[in-house]
């Protein structure tokens, strides 16, 4: 029986490629073309960019196959909420926003429809019922290897990034669509539900991991 081992590190400029394949694979489905891989490594990008901090897990080949973020709030430390790991490359950030806006990227029309989807699930996040918190969990996006503890090695390095700099709640936002049940089984609690505003049976959900007491 294999072992699996994932060697979680910061981010680097270089990983890029690689995280834009762990979202797509965990969100999408389908065939991608060349320009709808290039708006989705441009939105990782921003996304990374506007995080104060990113790790990612190698596994055993050595390949870059997930990611998560943090995000400070500048209420619990504004030093810390303007601090940035990553080099934020502001060219990238407007033409991305620019084009996607002005819908200048020509997307192939199944990824369209799928990210259209994704994108209004995002949307269902709002501040009043997400709260206030230290830091939020901006993003956990891998593929396969998510079942092979992936997660737990990602989610591990994060709250101890958490801890190390005095933070004692962390708040991440997901929903039915995702595996929320991770988050249940390793401590976080819900503190805030809402059904999607489309009708559907779905909903979004808040969970909070509190690091209060807890020894590093």
């Amino acid at each position: 029986m294999e072992t699996y081992e994932f060697r979680v590190r910061p981010y680097q400029e270089a990983d890029l490629a690689d995280c834009t394949t762990c979202l797509y694979e965990s969100f999408f489905t389908g065939p991608i073309s060349k320009e709808d891989r290039l708006f989705l490594q441009e939105y990782i990008q921003v996304l990374l960019e506007k995080c104060n901090f990113t790790f990612v897990a190698e596994n055993n080949s050595k390949k870059v196959v997930g990611f998560i973020c943090g995000k400070y709030s500048p209420e619990f430390d504004k030093k810390l909420a303007n601090t940035y790991a990553t080099k934020k490359h502001y060219g990238v950030w407007c033409r991305m926003f620019f084009r996607f806006y002005l819908k200048l990227y020509k997307l192939s029309d199944a990824f369209k429809t799928q990210f259209d989807g994704f994108f209004a699930q995002l949307q269902e996040r709002d501040a009043k019922s997400f709260g206030k918190c230290d830091l939020e969990l901006v993003a956990l996006c891998s593929m396969v290897d998510y079942r092979k503890g992936l997660g737990t090695a990602l989610l591990n390095q994060f709250l101890s990034k958490a801890q190390a700099d005095k933070a004692d709640t962390v708040r991440l936002f997901t929903n039915t669509l995702a595996s929320y049940q991770f988050y249940d089984k390793r401590g976080f609690h819900l503190v805030a539900s809402k059904p999607f505003q489309d009708g559907s049976e779905n909903k979004s959900f808040v969970y909070e991991y509190s690091l209060k007491g807890r020894p590093l």
